[in-house]
């Protein structure tokens, strides 16, 4: 009973320690006049973009092909559509977003949302 206490405590560390580094990434997020807080209920996959079109998912770059794969990949495990966050710089043309946002279609998954700060008044 304590191994397996022990391995709970582990895996919670390791996959916190995960996610965190997700948003390590220093991007100057666009700002939102008014946000809600990401409840997250379902599995989710963050998508950066970077000013020169570069996306990366787990803090590692790759083309957007490779995205879309890694998109269906995790959808295989999960077995279910995927809420996709999008962490952005502000000064990233729309044209890469447009292409992200059309692999989030055509991948089945309806659920986006971006990160934003939200400018408080």
């Amino acid at each position: 009973m304590i191994d397996v206490t022990f391995l709970l405590i582990i895996f919670f560390l390791v996959s916190s320690h995960l996610a965190k580094q997700e948003n390590f990434l220093k991007l100057d997020l666009p700002v939102a006049d008014a946000g809600l807080l990401d409840v997250i209920d379902r599995p989710t996959v963050t998508v950066q973009v970077l000013p020169s079109g570069e996306y990366q998912v787990s803090n590692v770059a790759m083309p957007l092909e490779q995205v879309a794969r890694a998109i269906l990949s995790r959808m295989r495990v999960e077995q279910e559509a995927l809420r996709i966050r999008i962490r952005t710089d502000r000064a990233t043309p729309y044209k890469y977003i447009a292409s992200l946002l059309k692999v989030c279609s055509q991948t089945g998954n309806s659920d986006v949302v971006f990160a934003v700060y939200e400018e408080k008044g």
